[in-house]
Formats: structure tokens, C-alpha cells, sequence
């Protein structure tokens, strides 16, 4: 398989607010798995000039979800410690897939359409 195009580096330079991501050496297999998992999700023959952003934060993407909780809990929002209360944060509830779950995966999603157009409508009888 050929080197993915995008790297950790570029990676954590679209996640500095993720501390995962920004703990992230190379080394770990997990980020030779996601960088190449994203370089056969996202290909050129698709996105075009958009590739290697796209790469960037579909990689962002899965690497994110790899650092939160299991049971579709997004990130403590709050806490209390009188009371003992702590609240999650369950961002875009009304994305229907899991690429609307991080704000990665959701600015690979308005790539995605950028690069892939949803339809094209063809009137009858308006084509030559």
C-alpha cells in the first residue's frame, strides 16, 4: 500500500484542542491503521484536489472517537460537586450518522458534498 498523503503532523495541526490526538507520537499502531484507512476512504479519483484535506479530517475524525467514552457519551461538559451531578455533552443529535459526531467529521462531510455533488437533475427534453 502507498504512503498515505496526509500524516499525524498535518492531523494535529486541524486538533489542537484534542488532547488525544495531541498526545499521539506516530509510533502507535492505531495512527498507522487510521492514516491508512483514511487514504483508502478518501481517494483522488473521488476528491480530487480536496484529497488530502479530506484524509486530514476523516483521520481526525476516527481518531477523535477513538478518545471518547464508550456508550455514546461526547465529552463531560459540566460537573458538581456539591450534589454530585456531571453532565455530557451529546453534539449534533440531529446528524443521522457518525461522521456528524465531531466537528471533523462534519467538515469532512461539507468536503464531501463539495467534491461529490448529491445529484444532478435533468429536465426532459432540456438536454441537447
Amino acid at each position: 500500500m502507498a504512503d498515505p498523503p496526509t500524516t499525524l503532523a498535518r492531523v494535529q495541526l486541524i486538533s489542537k484542542a484534542d488532547a488525544g490526538i495531541q498526545a499521539l507520537t506516530g509510533l502507535e499502531p492505531e495512527v498507522t491503521m487510521v492514516l491508512e484507512d483514511a487514504a483508502l476512504f478518501v481517494v483522488v479519483e473521488v476528491f480530487g484536489s480536496y484529497t488530502e484535506m479530506a484524509q486530514r479530517y476523516i483521520a481526525a475524525h476516527f481518531l477523535s472517537l477513538a478518545f471518547q467514552p464508550v456508550g455514546g457519551r461526547g465529552p463531560l461538559s459540566s460537573y458538581s460537586i456539591g450534589g454530585i451531578s456531571r453532565t455530557f455533552t451529546l453534539p449534533y443529535l440531529n446528524q443521522k450518522t457518525v461522521l456528524g459526531s465531531t466537528q471533523f467529521g462534519l467538515f469532512f462531510m461539507e468536503l464531501r458534498d463539495t467534491a461529490i455533488p448529491r445529484f444532478a437533475m435533468i429536465i426532459p427534453g432540456e438536454v441537447d
